[in-house]
């Protein structure tokens, strides 16, 4: 019993050491992390601390935007070299979420085709966005050649964008089959090949004007047709035109945008009565060409911006030339046509008349007006020979040839009766 008592008493002991030794061992190594610390404290100030803090915070996004996300929440963008093979882009708005419609895309591209597209070309959806709103989408779809890397057929390309204006004007609208898509609306043009020139107002090819002048705005196609009707206000007070005059006007973009300026207005002026004449024409080119830039054509800069690069239509330019008149030049001389001052009495009879007598024509004035030859006379006929003696010396009669003679006639005869006697 004792023995065993003595066992225990030795293992107590034992174990009291081994505890000992432990706990001086946890406590060195708290002594060498606190004098690790306070080293690291000695070495290391305030600047430090915060240049590691300011690391960290750059650091860590952009190793967060170098992970690939393969969920977009936000929309879709096509692939870049997608995009600039597109020679066409237009714009809408969808109204569904941007979530709904990206597994949709390919059947969008095939409604979009049978919308608009034309041939030699394919439809391709560029981005989708969410708007504002969350039940919103943007979406930018092109056209791009088919085969790629080649131009567009240019009849397509008219084709294409006589499509996109009448969508842009509303006369007609994007339908889509399924009823995925909802219904479109904003419908824009963003850019096309060539530019675009846009007529707000329906007319037919032979109900067009001839555009008298051109002048650039700092405006869109877009802010030009929803004031369109101010516009030709202005711009008819601007031109004194009269009541039964108006304006008609085209708008061109050379970047194919209606969101961009600027834009260049092709302007014509049409009447209730009928074809302007060209002296008509005449007072509106001087009344264009002397309009000061402080009137700016009778457009309000506020909405419509200052008016630049006024230019008269070649139409225009050459109607007023042909109504100026010019001085016709004179006819050629003509001696045997040309007229005489009144003739003096003595000329009044038929009598020929000597050469250098006021009635010959080598004596009339070299300054006098001519007339027109007259169409009777006949250059086939022989002309009779004229005779031009002077009158003062003429014989009074045709005895006085023979005055010699007669008195020797006499003598004769007055010698005969002496011989007969």
């Amino acid at each position: 019993m004792g023995k065993i008592v003595d066992e225990l008493g030795s293992e107590q002991r034992g174990f009291d050491g081994s505890s000992g030794s432990s706990n001086g061992s946890s406590s060195d190594s708290r002594n060498l992390l606190c004098n690790g610390l306070i080293r690291f404290a000695h070495h290391c100030n305030l600047k430090c601390v915060l240049v590691l803090v300011l690391s960290l915070l750059i650091f860590l996004p952009a190793l967060f935007l170098l992970i690939p996300s393969h969920h977009n929440n936000h929309g879709f963008d096509a692939a870049s070299d997608v995009k600039a093979q597109a020679a066409v882009e237009a714009y809408f708005r969808l109204e569904k979420p941007v979530l709904q419609l990206i597994p949709h895309i390919e059947q969008l591209e095939d409604e979009l085709s049978g919308e608009v597209g034309v041939p030699f070309t394919k439809i391709s959806v560029l981005s989708m966005r969410q708007a504002g709103a969350p039940n919103l989408t943007d979406v930018i779809f092109g056209v791009l050649p088919d085969p790629i890397n080649t131009p567009i057929n240019p009849v397509s390309l008219s084709l294409l964008k006589t499509s996109l204006i009448d969508l842009f004007l509303l006369r007609s609208n994007l339908t889509f089959l399924s009823s995925i898509f909802g219904q479109s609306s904003s419908f824009q043009i963003l850019k096309v090949a060539g530019g675009i020139t846009v007529i707000p107002e329906p007319v037919t090819i032979w109900e067009m004007p001839q555009m008298l002048f051109n002048f650039t705005l700092s405006n869109s196609i877009l802010d030009i047709n929803e004031n369109l009707a101010e516009l030709e206000q202005q711009l008819k007070g601007g031109l004194h035109l009269r009541s039964f005059e108006y304006t008609f006007v085209q708008v061109t973009n050379f970047v194919g945008s209606t969101t961009s300026p600027p834009v260049t207005i092709q302007a014509s002026v049409y009447s209730d009565l009928g074809r302007l004449v060209p002296s008509r024409l005449k007072q509106l080119a001087e009344i264009i060409q002397n309009s000061s830039p402080s009137r700016n054509l009778g457009l309000n800069d506020s909405v419509f911006g200052k008016v630049n690069s006024v230019i008269l239509s070649t139409y225009l330019e050459n109607t007023i030339h042909a109504a100026s008149p010019s001085p016709s030049p004179a006819p050629s001389p003509n001696p045997s046509f040309s007229h005489s001052p009144s003739p003096s009495s003595d000329c009044k009879h038929n009598s020929p008349s000597k050469k250098g007598s006021p009635c010959s024509p080598s004596s009339k004035p070299k300054g006098s007006p001519r007339r027109s030859p007259r169409p009777h006379v006949h250059r086939d006929l022989p002309s009779a020979p004229s005779f031009s003696p002077n009158p003062s010396t003429q014989p009074s009669s045709s005895s006085s040839q023979f005055r010699p003679y007669i008195g020797i006639w006499l003598l004769v005869c007055i010698a005969v009766i002496f011989h007969f006697m």
